[in-house]
């Protein structure tokens, strides 16, 4: 060996040892972002739990949870979401400190995990997802991974969809059969931009049974939000020969591609007395109900999708009044023309709270609501029309002299 060659190697170890940082114009590497634990996070793994949102089953019955070192997904056949489907799933990727893992515009990103697929969990002639990928702010999804039926044979396909004209674009395949009942490996890797990129990689083993990759496809369709995959069983209901099933996943990981996008410049939240923010820690969100960004909103964010039904509802929780009696509140929301919250004071009878505005603008209604001495927790929901996007509340003065 050289004595040039020699120096090399020892600079390249010494490098290594020290830990020195990578010279600049260095290809960039894949950073491990997630790897979470059934056994140490269960199901706080994942930023939202989807689980029986439509109340299909009593309460305590769950059908989303850590079980035996990997997530178990239950579908029984008188699930709902809707008329015509069902769906436990959970949304997002919670990292260590708690906060969201947002994968943003220009990112690329690779998810790697292991799935148990029983026989039971069939490939259907209506729409059958295991894996997506969303954004909170439009329904239809980014990417999938479904289970048809394609020409009378069960399969498994790798999918991105097109917004433009709502379609789904298969580009991987594999048969169903052959990977049930086994732990299989799957590896979804993507660019998370207009010029997108999607690879998917289903491995038995040391065995690849399918390594495919499209380019040139745009999986970036938000303003302000971000994309986020999503794990577990949404299927149709009108397919025959519906089984009860389950789906297993273990061993995730999410690596990113060279460093994380700077997070968005929010504006701060109101810290003014007897200011309540709708995202504020503690609150509830149930259904499809969620928070999501908002530039013009305080504290940049806003709790969308409530109202429309019984389960998609908001809670603000931790009001304080020194004193019972009815006092003003004002609802802060974004308002898309005319729209209107029910209102429940700690489970009391409902308020109309009528607004009307746009959706790029903060509105502001006042209503006065009966709140006893100590805590109080308020509700907002619809249930027959999708209601305003709740920024905040503010509870005012006291209302006839109480």
């Amino acid at each position: 060996m050289s004595a040039r060659l020699v120096s090399v190697l020892c600079a390249v170890a010494l490098l290594v040892q020290v830990g020195a940082a990578i010279p600049a114009g260095a290809a960039p590497r894949w950073e491990r972002r997630w790897e979470p634990s059934p056994w140490r996070d269960g199901v706080g793994a994942f930023e939202a739990l989807e689980d029986d949102r439509r109340g299909s089953h009593p309460e305590g019955q769950p059908h989303v949870r850590a079980e035996g070192g990997a997530w178990r997904f239950d579908a029984h056949l008188e699930d709902r979401d809707g008329s015509d489907r069902m769906r436990n799933e959970v949304r997002g990727m919670r990292a260590a400190d708690g906060r969201p893992l947002e994968i943003r515009k220009d990112e690329t990103w690779r998810l790697t995990y292991r799935m148990y697929i029983p026989d039971t969990l069939d490939a259907t002639t209506g729409f059958s997802h295991i894996w997506q990928l969303k954004t909170s702010d439009i329904g239809t999804p980014v990417a999938q991974i479904s289970l048809p039926v394609v020409g009378g044979v069960q399969k498994i396909v790798a999918r991105y969809w097109t917004l433009a004209d709502n379609r789904a674009h298969d580009f991987a395949t594999a048969d169903l059969e052959p990977i049930q009942n086994r732990w299989v490996t799957t590896v979804i890797e993507f660019r998370s931009g207009d010029d997108g990129y999607m690879r998917w990689a289903l491995r038995d083993g040391r065995r690849t049974i399918v390594d495919q990759r499209v380019d040139g496809i745009d999986l970036w369709w938000t303003d302000e939000q971000y994309n986020r995959p999503k794990w577990g069983i949404y299927r149709s209901i009108r397919s025959t020969g519906l089984q009860e099933t389950y789906l297993l996943v273990k061993d995730l990981t999410a690596e990113q591609l060279g460093p994380a996008t700077p997070p968005v410049s929010l504006p701060p939240p109101d810290r003014s007395p007897g200011t309540y923010e709708a995202e504020r820690v503690g609150n509830v969100w149930e259904g499809a109900a969620e928070p999501a960004y908002c530039k013009v909103c305080s504290g940049g964010r806003k709790v969308i999708l409530i109202g429309g039904n019984v389960y998609d509802y908001a809670v603000v929780k931790g009001v304080l009044a020194e004193t019972a009696g009815p006092r003003r509140m004002t609802v802060h929301a974004l308002v898309d023309g005319a729209q209107s919250f029910s209102v429940s004071v700690n489970g009391g009878d409902a308020i109309q709270v009528p607004m009307t505005g746009t959706k790029d603008t903060v509105t502001t209604a006042s209503v006065p609501v009966d709140l006893v001495a100590g805590v109080n927790t308020i509700r907002f929901f619809g249930h027959t029309a999708r209601g305003p996007e709740l920024d905040k509340i503010v509870i005012g003065e006291a209302v006839n002299g109480s």
